[in-house]
């Protein structure tokens, strides 16, 4: 695994008047980005979804409350996971504006 990923995880809290407030955290782990298989592409499209990248990480380096990454200055949502037989885990993504 050659990549550096961050995965980015929103929290909410509220503050004294009770309006909402994110705040995203962090945290860098190794992972390998891969080509989307041709049948995401296309099968997300069918869904409203803009699959653009998948990245294979190590399944204990995952938080599962991340929602998001950032490799390389762009930010994806993940927008669902595959856990794989080799204890890794892949995160396909779709690239979005307002990420």
């Amino acid at each position: 695994m050659k990549d550096v990923i961050e995965l980015i995880t929103t929290a909410i809290t509220y503050d004294a008047i009770g309006q909402e407030v994110e705040t995203e955290s962090s945290v860098e782990v190794f992972a390998e980005k891969r080509s989307l298989p041709r049948v995401e592409f296309f099968a997300g499209g069918e869904h409203g979804l803009k699959p653009a990248a998948l990245f294979v990480m190590r399944e204990i380096d995952y938080d599962y409350k991340a929602t998001k990454v950032r490799h390389e200055g762009r930010y994806y949502r993940i927008y669902r996971t595959y856990q794989t037989k080799s204890e890794m885990i892949e995160l396909y993504c779709e690239e979005r504006s307002g990420v």
